[in-house]
């Protein structure tokens, strides 16, 4: 049976936003062993041309709200600031899950068909429904948790692969251990 939109997109992106959750909890465990300034970690950033840590996490909000709005066809909200202190960001990412667990297979069935429109500063064209969220929506979404994951690792903290991938579940009755 193939994988619909609603599939590789909803239930995907709660997991990765789950997993963004657990990076902020690192972020505050890894500040109070080092002894740094509480929020010192939000700041950081891999380049200084980069987003910050905090940021990720504010911007990939953000881009889900977009993609989103986009493949069920509405207009994508006005993007939002949120400010970069743990508990602001822990409830951007709530209301961002509260909005994909809201989103109905039938919002977004036949996304994958439809033409849009993507203004820079990423890419600029039209783009078919199944480029679109196979190579932009999807790669955004999971550059934003790489960061974040890249920035914690670059500080000291004791994350890896296990940490990214988050907590795997069996949903298709194969072997996990």
């Amino acid at each position: 049976m193939p994988f619909s939109v609603y599939d590789i997109t909803v239930p995907v992106m709660v997991h990765g936003l789950n997993v963004m959750d657990d990076y902020l909890d690192d972020a505050q465990a890894l500040e109070r062993t080092r002894r740094f300034e509480p929020g010192r970690v939000l700041g950081e950033r891999l380049a200084p041309d980069m987003l910050t840590f905090g940021e990720q996490f504010s911007v990939g909000c953000n881009k889900v709200d977009a993609h989103m709005a986009k493949l069920m066809k509405h207009d994508p909200p006005a993007p939002r600031k949120t400010p970069m202190m743990y508990p602001a960001l822990k409830g951007r990412l709530l209301e961002t899950r509260g909005f994909l667990q809201n989103v109905q297979p039938d919002e977004i069935a036949g996304a994958q068909s439809h033409t849009y429109q993507l203004t820079p500063p990423i890419v600029r064209g039209w783009y078919g429904g199944d480029d679109y969220i196979r190579h932009l929506v999807l790669p955004d979404f999971f550059f934003h948790i790489s960061i974040a994951h890249a920035i914690l690792r670059h500080l000291g903290a004791k994350i890896g692969k296990r940490d990214y991938l988050g907590n795997l579940t069996q949903q298709s009755g194969g072997d996990y251990s």
